[in-house]
């Protein structure tokens, strides 16, 4: 199974995990950092929360049984760890620099991809300036996070 990047928002303690796979971000991250190097913006992996890869990596020490008790689920995230254990950034941040990427990438400034891989990447970067626009506009938070 690939890895991909899902986008997530906090308002208020409202925490909107519903996300759409965006794949080809996550395959051309480190281009897509150079980029916003390029533009003056921050760079995507500057947005990111790991904290559900290493609640799965970390999950089960080495000497630890296979059938450890399934731990308890956060009611506000229905995850194994909560809002306060994640990594938040600023969503008006994060709009600029996604809209700075998607303009860039429409112009054709990220070489590597194919012309079918940009209009998907185009797609991809459009859902998360949907999703991140309104909690932008209201002193939301968000991050990407990596799942496998």
């Amino acid at each position: 199974m690939g890895m991909t990047l899902w986008i997530h928002t906090l308002e208020n303690r409202e925490y909107a995990k519903d996300s759409d796979d965006h794949s080809l971000m996550n395959l051309h991250i480190e281009a897509l950092d150079a980029l916003c190097d390029e533009l003056g913006v921050r760079k995507l992996t500057e947005f990111m929360d790991y904290t559900g890869l290493e609640y799965s990596y970390g999950e089960f020490d080495e000497d630890e049984e296979e059938d450890a008790a399934d731990p308890e689920i956060d009611p506000e995230t229905d995850l194994a760890y909560g809002i306060d254990d994640m990594t938040w950034f600023d969503a008006a941040e994060g709009l600029a620099a996604l809209q700075a990427l998607r303009d860039a990438v429409a112009g054709g400034r990220l070489g590597e991809v194919t012309a079918d891989e940009t209009e998907r990447l185009i797609e991809e970067l459009d859902d998360c300036i949907a999703v991140v626009d309104g909690p932008a506009s209201r002193g939301g938070r968000f991050h990407l996070t990596i799942v496998e």
